[in-house]
């Protein structure tokens, strides 16, 4: 089964965290009132949902929603450590046995991660949920990021989409879950054990952009997302996303997006 959206829903984030135990876990019964995503790291978490039982291993998911009970089966054999989550949204998503026409999100609710990138960014919202120098919308842009990201998995394996090489993708991820610190180009290849200049040119030569384009693309990507709140200001998103000036922040943006932040919170009417 899926569950899928048409357009996009408006995201409110709990909370979140990382659970651990050496052995013997068994879940909670209970049925919550907002949508609840696991992805277990390592181990097998024993989980009935609606009285359909899973067993969800390392690098998969599963996705409870609002109003169904769950409850562990049978206790873990061994170390367990999985990644939770704890959101609503604002337009209930749909369930479905195959892909509408038109869609914005497509979870399945028991899922398999193609790649690190789903638990990249699921440890990036769960950080961001705990550290104060971030707003509360930071933590529904990283969400929102992760589950298009599921939702892009979900439809590379229908279509059989071919990816980057894997160092390029890999570097990527890396990019995106670490924006948000002061990058440059020595610290991405010593991350990756690379020359910088022969990095830099492989990078170039496989994606038609500098790492510095790409670091400064996954920025403004996650700026717009926080534009669109109102209550965060341009500086505040600016910040947020790894700029530390301001003004250089702006003209990136003007040249990336063809307007100002400022035009691009009018464009979406927002105050």
């Amino acid at each position: 089964m899926i569950f899928c959206s048409e357009q996009l829903p408006q995201l409110r984030f709990y909370n979140g965290g990382n659970l651990t135990s050496c052995g013997g876990f068994v879940h909670q019964r209970r049925t919550m009132e907002c949508y609840v995503l696991i992805y277990v790291l390592s181990g097998c978490l024993n989980i009935a949902v609606g009285g359909c039982e899973h067993s969800v291993q390392g690098g998969e998911w599963i996705l409870m929603r609002p109003g169904v009970e769950h409850s562990g089966t049978t206790p873990s054999d061994g170390e367990l450590s999985y990644l939770w989550a704890h959101f609503s949204a604002d337009a209930p998503l749909a369930e479905a046995e195959a892909p509408p026409e038109s869609f914005a999100l497509i979870l399945q609710e028991h899922g398999t991660a193609a790649s690190q990138r789903v638990s990249l960014l699921f440890r990036q919202l769960v950080d961001c949920s705990r550290r104060e120098m971030y707003t509360p919308r930071m933590a529904e842009c990283a969400l929102e990021m992760l589950l298009t990201e599921m939702t892009q998995e979900y439809l590379d394996s229908v279509r059989g989409h071919s990816s980057l090489p894997p160092l390029i993708a890999d570097i990527n991820e890396w990019i995106l879950v670490n924006c948000h610190r002061q990058l440059s180009v020595k610290m991405i290849a010593e991350e990756f054990h690379y020359n910088p200049e022969y990095l830099s040119a492989l990078y170039k030569k496989e994606t038609g952009q500098t790492l510095t384009a790409s670091v400064n693309r996954a920025r403004i990507d996650i700026s717009k997302k926080l534009l669109s709140d109102s209550s965060v200001s341009i500086k505040e998103a600016a910040f947020s996303c790894g700029f530390t000036d301001e003004k250089y922040y702006m003209r990136i943006f003007r040249r990336m997006e063809g307007m100002t932040p400022m035009q691009y919170r009018a464009a979406l009417g927002v105050r």
